[in-house]
């Protein structure tokens, strides 16, 4: 029997774009607080209340990450920053596995499936950091396969309930995955009728699972949290910016698949069930941009050929794309793609260059830095904060949503030199500022003639007069 389908291809090109990834050294921001929460899991149990900040300390927190934040730790833990370098390298591997995959189970010619791939690999690219998120991102390209692949073949829907539980301990994007689950099921039970058991009973299980969670029945707040009500002052959470390098690939991407979609065949009912609701998501915030890129490569494999070919023939322009389909290699093939691909990636991180860039934070401050709370850090440090200086509370930290309310707000005032933010230091018994030289708040302290502590080209570290 000939086999219709090879992982070779795409095991091939996810390990070379995983063994890539580790030239990326690591220091994402919200890295260090992430670790910070997976010790604490580990060591004191799961916290429900802040411990880390003083503007909201005692508070409740989100749980909604735990065990993304264990295993970013566990991954520390057992080899040092390379661990993290190695484990963010697996997960860029079977991201862009899995889009290579779908888009070649929707287009059999694998040099056409791979071209239609690229541009989703590229926007992912932005989303190789060092969070939960990219797991959460990983598990989204495992549900596109599924999807996909259950337009054949229902049953194949009844692995959903499985990952969309290991999702909703990961991170909250799994509300789009049920979201995009939900509506493939609709649409199976509208197209074939012997498959609506299976459809209904996927749902069920998939909305049963996500209450398996630290959160319970809240995991549903973190999550209308992340994509109804983004704090649109944190850039990531702003509306996609077509200026940024991300946003133009973006804005490329949504529209080849709308010229596509005008001159192709018409879009069957999937791929608008599958595509629609996670554009809409995808639109609303920056971070949500990739979902869009990996749902829409396997589309634009099937269906991008022929939109070509009709602007080739509009234009009287003799386009012939590589229609070239190789015989499908023996499974030997694959299973030592696959030894070579995690060879060449757990390698590469082993030996890539472990220590955190930490050029961005403000390093030469830790020593200079007043223990316990008052001191007002920028946005962008509070993780670094968190893990290399724990005896100093921070203000703000990339948690983002305990802060909601008072404490943003009073933020907000201070980075903006609102009319009330001498008001808001002295009510928040402020003691200190960490903040950017090029920041209206510095150069505001600096003409008051406040006393600088220590100061470097990237921060600068004020006391605040007469606090106590």
């Amino acid at each position: 029997m000939t086999r219709a389908f090879s992982w070779s291809l795409p095991l091939l090109s996810g390990g070379i774009f995983g063994a890539l990834s580790t030239l990326a050294t690591v220091g994402d921001p919200d890295l260090f607080w992430h670790l910070a929460q997976g010790r604490q899991t580990l060591t004191d149990g799961l916290a429900r209340v802040d411990t880390f900040s003083w503007s909201v300390n005692g508070l409740p927190v989100l749980t909604d990450q735990w065990l993304g934040q264990v295993l970013w730790y566990e991954a520390y833990a057992a080899l040092g920053w390379n661990g993290i370098i190695v484990l963010r390298a697996v997960l860029v591997a079977a991201i862009v596995t899995l889009i290579v995959a779908t888009a070649l189970h929707a287009q059999r010619r694998p040099i056409v499936a791979a071209m239609a791939a690229l541009p989703a690999i590229a926007l992912t690219r932005f989303a190789w950091t060092e969070r939960p998120q990219l797991m959460g991102l990983c598990c989204f390209a495992v549900l596109i396969f599924l999807l996909r692949m259950s337009a054949e073949r229902p049953r194949v829907l009844i692995a959903a309930p499985a990952l969309i539980l290991v999702w909703a301990n990961l991170h909250a994007s799994f509300a789009l995955g049920l979201a995009v689950t939900a509506i493939a099921c609709a649409e199976l039970w509208l197209r074939r009728p012997d498959a609506r058991r299976v459809a209904v009973g996927v749902v069920a299980a998939c909305i049963a699972v996500t209450l398996l969670t630290p959160s319970g029945i809240s995991i549903w707040t973190s999550a209308s949290g992340h994509f109804l009500s983004p704090p649109r002052v944190i850039q990531e959470e702003g509306v996609p910016d077509v200026t940024q390098p991300y946003g133009f690939l973006f804005a490329f991407i949504v529209l080849a698949v709308l010229v596509t979609a005008q001159l192709s065949r018409p879009a069957g009912l999937r791929d608008v069930a599958l595509l629609v609701p996670v554009l809409f998501v995808s639109m609303t915030a920056a971070r949500h941009t990739p979902f869009f890129a990996v749902a829409s490569a396997p589309y634009l494999a099937a269906h991008a050929p022929a939109a070509i070919g009709a602007i080739a023939a509009h234009f009287r322009i003799n386009v012939r794309l590589p229609d070239f389909a190789p015989r499908v290699p023996s499974p030997r093939i694959d299973v030592a793609t696959l030894v070579v691909a995690l060879a060449a990636i757990v390698g590469a991180g082993l030996v890539a260059r472990g220590e955190p860039n930490l050029t961005a934070y403000p390093a030469g401050a830790l020593s200079s830095l007043p223990p316990g709370p008052g001191v007002v850090n920028d946005y962008d440090w509070g993780g670094f904060l968190i893990w290399y200086a724990p005896a100093t509370p921070v203000f703000i930290d990339g948690r983002l949503f305990p802060y909601t309310g008072d404490a943003l707000r009073d933020y907000e005032t201070l980075v903006s030199l609102g009319p009330t933010w001498r008001d808001v230091l002295a009510r928040r018994g402020a003691r200190a500022l960490l903040v950017k030289p090029g920041s209206p708040l510095a150069v505001r302290a600096r003409d008051l003639g406040w006393s600088i502590v220590t100061e470097s080209a990237s921060y600068v570290l004020f006391i605040v007069p007469n606090s106590r």
